[in-house]
């Protein structure tokens, strides 16, 4: 690498519900392709959390990190110009400027997807209900959890960029909008040409990887003490939980959100909205998929009163599909094949378009 030219390091840094998990575990599987492509995905892990967590706690300097990161792109025989690290909890770092060292050393470039923020808020109640590591959130009911919306600072998009503009420099953020009509490929096509890949020549499918509930299952879910599980047993129990939710009878609507409250929601985010799509994206409108409309059925939540009827459609198949796992697992173990999370949770097929990435409930 030239001494005057800096790599580029591409910091994605989410926001969550926007498909972060498929495409992490395309790069992840896609590694020696950007390696040809002039581009590493470096430690070639699932995602950057336990890089970031380590810097944040200050188990390792970011110098450390720095020099970590350049010798990983010295030491391929292939020339690398650009890093790329993919976190979605960076964005949770309200101060990020722990990472101003890095401007030194790279051309950073701070990759962010935009989700409406009603949807946002719908999707991400929902994973906390489902995976439960904020015990503050996981079993508060959809109307407890919109009290405190104001808590999500990170989608205050306008003072969220402006924040990292602040600490990389002007033109160092690169927005996405989470809406299909603005990812004609799907949320991974469109995160690779976020970072200047355009030929798609030897990747493999872009597949669909975080299964999303029905509004009802997680109040199944919300009831369960899964942040008291540890994580090994907890997917398992969630893998269950989605094979009974694929055959549940529900109304087929996805919203938990009301008209009102989703009118509220949009009118305080307005003008940062509005600043934001002026500023990113040229435009004066950042969303442009309409609200739902005020008479659109709002999902079932409710469990049934019966305790029977609990147990008949919700427990006991549960619990076979839960044993169905485990013996799955048990016998995988036996045969010495690994059992990582993508085998426990089915996999949708590659998407065409962004349709059912963007959607109401999609990851």
């Amino acid at each position: 690498m030239n001494a005057v030219t800096k790599r580029t390091l591409y910091l994605h840094v989410g926001v969550h519900r926007t498909g972060t998990t498929s495409t992490q575990r395309f790069l992840r599987e896609s590694f020696n392709v950007l390696l040809k492509k002039g581009y590493l995905f470096p430690f070639r892990v699932k995602r950057h959390d336990r890089q970031i967590r380590r810097l944040v706690s200050g188990e390792q300097s970011m110098a450390e990190f720095i020099q970590d990161l350049q010798m990983r792109a010295d030491s391929h025989p292939l020339p690398i110009h650009s890093i790329v690290l993919s976190d979605e909890d960076m964005s949770l770092i309200e101060d990020f400027s722990l990472f101003a060292p890095l401007k030194e050393a790279f051309d950073v470039k701070v990759v962010v997807a935009l989700r409406r923020q009603d949807l946002w808020l719908e999707s991400w109640y929902l994973q906390n209900v489902k995976w439960q590591w904020n015990p503050q959130l996981a079993h508060l009911t959809f109307a407890e959890f919109f009290e405190r919306r104001a808590d999500f600072f990170w989608v205050d998009y306008a003072k969220r960029l402006a924040h990292y503009e602040a600490i990389f420099g002007e033109g160092s953020v690169i927005a996405g909008v989470f809406e299909a009509a603005d990812m004609p490929g799907g949320p991974i096509s469109t995160f690779l040409n976020l970072i200047g890949i355009e030929d798609m020549t030897g990747f493999g499918p872009m597949l669909h990887r975080n299964w999303s509930l029905s509004p009802l299952m997680s109040e199944f879910m919300r009831c369960l003490p899964m942040d008291q599980i540890v994580e090994k047993e907890r997917i398992i129990i969630e893998a269950a939980c989605i094979d009974v939710d694929v055959t549940l009878a529900t109304n087929g609507s996805k919203l938990v959100m009301s008209r009102p409250q989703r009118d509220l929601v949009m009118a305080e985010y307005a003008e940062s909205n509005r600043r934001t799509a002026q500023r990113y994206l040229g435009r004066e409108v950042l969303f442009n998929d309409p609200l739902p409309a005020p008479e659109a059925e709002l999902a079932e939540q409710a469990l049934p009163e019966a305790s029977s009827e609990v147990m008949t459609r919700f427990v006991g198949p549960m619990l076979l599909a839960l044993s169905k796992r485990l013996t799955e697992e048990r016998l995988a173990r036996e045969k010495g094949a690994p059992m990582d999370r993508l085998k426990q949770t089915p996999v949708r097929e590659p998407q065409s378009n962004a349709g059912a990435e963007a959607g109401q409930a999609q990851a």
